[in-house]
């Protein structure tokens, strides 16, 4: 009896002891610290400008175009399980709304292209005063490139100021004078208050030589490239104070000068030491008399930049011819394809058409034909396509001898407009979402198709990627190839 009461007791404490034993031994035992990474993350590299990514499908939208599936790129077992930082890069080119329009004019012979240049302008001017189209958004599909800087000036100014602070004003004025110069030499990547502080301190080592008609030209210099810029009491001493207020005042009481900018085509916009002042045509923009750096910028061209000068009380005029980016000119050429005879003849919608649409991410495609009789007469020739419900609008001529009234330009923008808002579909059209590329755009899939491109365009499933990076006017990645079809 007292052997078992024994037992029970025993097996009791140990039921009882054992919880605060385990609690016991959690307070006890110390925490375990995380293990460091075996490697470092290493930074996303930026892409070799000789190269092109294609950008991942984005999940298409409610009312976006839904094309047929695309191939992979890359091999199933290689599939990220999460989108890369580099992917979300690549995507901005297709942030265009969904029902955005593209608008294109296309010259079925040389002799028609100032007029299929005007057909396109007139479209895109009156669609755009509507109010309530929207165009795709060419400043994203095709990114002007930042300004690069000038390494070779910021040395020549470091060598100058080197000079400058060892009381050498002979080479410090000869270096600063070399790093302006090649500020000037690339006005597009110039930094207008780095120039005007390379003025400043040559003015200043002349100065020191005694030479102060020299330095009050290098004042004035530095003024016109910076008007806000003012010598530094703490690094100039009163008589670069005093030569430099001189300089000022002579230079207010010029009579100003004015600048007149046009381009080809009409919209750019113009930087004048960096600094938008407007968009073409552009006139009246007052400047006090000197040399500034003119950029007319307009997305999906070439930059034009020149060094201009104004003079007083006189007109300057800057002229820019502007070329199609190597992205835009393929785009281009897809429309020409597109916009020919035989295309708006067709049924269905052109393979270039669709392409058009997806690089763009553009809903509507509107292509705008300027063509010459056999007696020289020149006419004109909308179509219209809704990507997303394959309603197409068709007929529309233009008569180039008329102003306004049917046949007109104007009237055919309207009945284009007509079409963009919804009116024009239809009655007991399904809004279905058929996918774009037709079986006729087989041919943008093969591979031979873009072995020509060298990395700078790529397509899949009628899906035209062009990369942005331009290395200069009239680049065509891919003419002539078997098939009829030029990107």
């Amino acid at each position: 009896m007292n052997t078992t009461r024994l037992a029970l007791t025993f097996a009791l404490a140990c039921l009882l002891s054992a919880p605060a034993a385990d609690a016991a031994s959690r307070r006890k035992s110390p925490a375990k610290k995380k293990r460091p990474a075996a490697t470092k993350t290493a930074p996303v590299s930026e892409p070799d400008e000789d190269t092109f990514t294609p950008p991942d499908d984005a999940p298409p939208a409610s009312d976006a175009p839904t094309a047929a599936t695309r191939p992979a790129i890359t091999p199933a077992a290689t599939k990220p399980s999460a989108t890369k930082p580099a992917d979300v890069a690549t995507q901005i080119v297709r942030a265009a709304p969904s029902s955005a329009v593209a608008v294109f004019g296309v010259a079925r012979q040389p002799v028609a292209a100032d007029s299929a240049a005007k057909l396109e302008d007139t479209l895109t001017r009156k669609l755009g005063t509507a109010g309530d189209v929207q165009f795709v958004d060419l400043a994203t599909a095709f990114p002007t490139s930042a300004p690069q800087g000038n390494p070779k000036g910021d040395a020549l100014f470091d060598e100058g100021r080197a000079a400058y602070d060892n009381l050498d004003p002979d080479t410090a004025a000869v270096k600063f004078k070399a790093a302006a110069d090649a500020y000037v030499q690339r006005p597009g990547d110039l930094r207008p208050e780095k120039l005007g502080e390379a003025y400043l301190f040559q003015g200043a080592s002349q100065l020191l030589n005694g030479d102060v008609a020299g330095a009050k030209a290098s004042f004035t210099n530095a003024l016109v490239a910076e008007p806000s810029l003012r010598p530094d009491a703490g690094l100039f001493g009163q008589d670069v104070q005093r030569v430099f207020a001189e300089a000022q005042k002579d230079l207010s009481a010029q009579p100003q000068g004015s600048l007149v900018v046009t381009s080809q085509p009409e919209g750019a916009r113009v930087l004048v030491r960096g600094r938008d002042v407007g968009a073409t045509p552009l006139s009246g923009v007052k400047l006090a008399p000197g040399h500034y750096p003119v950029q007319v910028v307009l997305p999906g061209y070439a930059t034009s930049v020149s060094y201009s000068e104004v003079k007083p009380a006189t007109p300057t005029e800057v002229k820019a011819k502007l070329a199609p980016s190597p992205g835009l000119a393929a785009l281009r050429d897809a429309a020409a394809k597109g916009g020919s005879a035989q295309a708006f003849d067709a049924d269905g919608v052109p393979p270039e058409v669709g392409a058009i649409g997806e690089r763009l991410n553009a809903r509507y495609v509107v292509l705008a034909a300027a063509f010459q009789d056999k007696k020289g007469r020149l006419h004109g020739e909308v179509q219209a396509w809704d990507l997303r419900t394959k309603n197409r609008l068709k007929g529309l001529e233009v008569d180039f001898t008329k102003r306004d009234g049917k046949g007109s330009a104007d009237a055919a923008a309207d009945q284009v407009h007509t079409f963009l808002t919804g009116a024009a579909l239809p009655q007991g059209r399904q809004d279905t979402k058929e996918p774009v590329a037709s079986s006729s755009d087989s041919i943008l899939r093969k591979p031979w198709f873009w072995a020509a491109a060298a990395g700078v365009a790529a397509v899949t499933a009628g899906v035209v990627y062009v990369a942005t990076t331009d290395r200069g006017p009239g680049f065509n990645p891919v003419n002539g190839l078997p098939g009829g079809i030029s990107f």
